[in-house]
């Protein structure tokens, strides 16, 4: 049975300055699972082998894209914290260095911005590996539904 959340937060109560993080160990199921939703097999992404011989990593490198995809989680922990119903409508990423196999990365979402004419919710997004090492930095911006 699927749990009812109830999304009946205000705007105005959801605090300029608030953040939340979500924390995960990138494994091989999780990069092959995404290779398949997007249908994208590069051997780099998919072959340790061919990594370690053809690149300097020591690993297969997560896609761009599924580090990006992290900070789903973070936003739906923000949405449940503040029980707001909202509705991503942009993001930006940039890949500051790559993910590797058997990473963990922290993603930190922190609200810096609410724009009132709109009923937005801009974050600044940082990703970091587990030797505090940033490897990806971005927005996100939320609607207001």
């Amino acid at each position: 049975m699927e749990k009812k959340i109830e999304l009946n937060g205000k705007y105005e109560d959801v605090p300029v300055g608030a953040e939340v993080t979500f924390s995960r160990t990138v494994d091989g199921s999780a990069i092959d699972g995404f290779a398949n939703a997007v249908q994208s097999f590069h051997p780099l992404h998919m072959d340790a082998d061919w990594a370690r011989a053809n690149s300097p990593f020591s690993d297969r490198v997560a896609h761009g894209l599924f580090t990006s995809a992290l900070l789903s989680r973070p936003i739906v922990n923000f949405i449940d914290r503040y029980k707001i119903n909202t509705l991503l409508i942009s993001t930006t990423s940039k890949y500051v260095r790559p993910v590797v196999l058997g990473d963990t990365i922290t993603t930190r979402l922190k609200l810096v911005e609410k724009i009132e004419a709109r009923k937005r919710l801009r974050f600044e997004v940082e990703s970091t590996n587990q030797r505090g090492e940033v490897v990806l930095v971005g927005e996100a911006v939320e609607q207001f539904v």
